[in-house]
């Protein structure tokens, strides 16, 4: 079976534009410097790791799951940690495994800094294939 379609050419136009757009230089330079994820988007992958979209929450449990992901993105895993501001000591264990999250949470900026620094392909184009 054969399926086809056709778009209007107002439509198409529209299209036109749009790929025009994102296929400028700039935004192509934005693209490989990695600044094309907005950082709401990384907030909100971050409060629904604490709060799972697929499971009934009430309202406390999400306002205390956007709380805690803010404080963890604002200032790190180690310094937003409640067991001190609730008053139990913090292990060393503890210590160490927030220590570890805030240098995962780091790592992936440091690393891909130093790619784009070392791979810059100037021959790319948008369309030059």
């Amino acid at each position: 079976m054969k399926v086809s379609f056709q778009l209007e050419p107002d439509y198409i136009n529209q299209v036109h534009e749009i790929y025009k757009d994102l296929t400028q230089d700039d935004m192509m330079k934005r693209c490989i410097q990695g600044r094309t994820q907005n950082p709401n988007e990384s907030l909100h992958q971050r409060i629904w790791s604490y709060c799972n979209k697929a499971l009934y929450k009430n309202k406390w449990q999400v306002d205390f799951a956007v709380s805690h992901a803010i404080a963890d993105y604002n200032v790190g895993y180690e310094r937003s940690c409640l067991d001190i501001r609730l008053g139990y000591g913090r292990s060393s264990l503890n210590q160490k495994r927030l220590m570890a999250m805030d240098k995962k949470m780091q790592r992936p900026k440091a690393r891909r800094s130093k790619k784009r620094k070392s791979v810059v392909d100037t021959s790319y184009e948008a369309g030059g294939h």
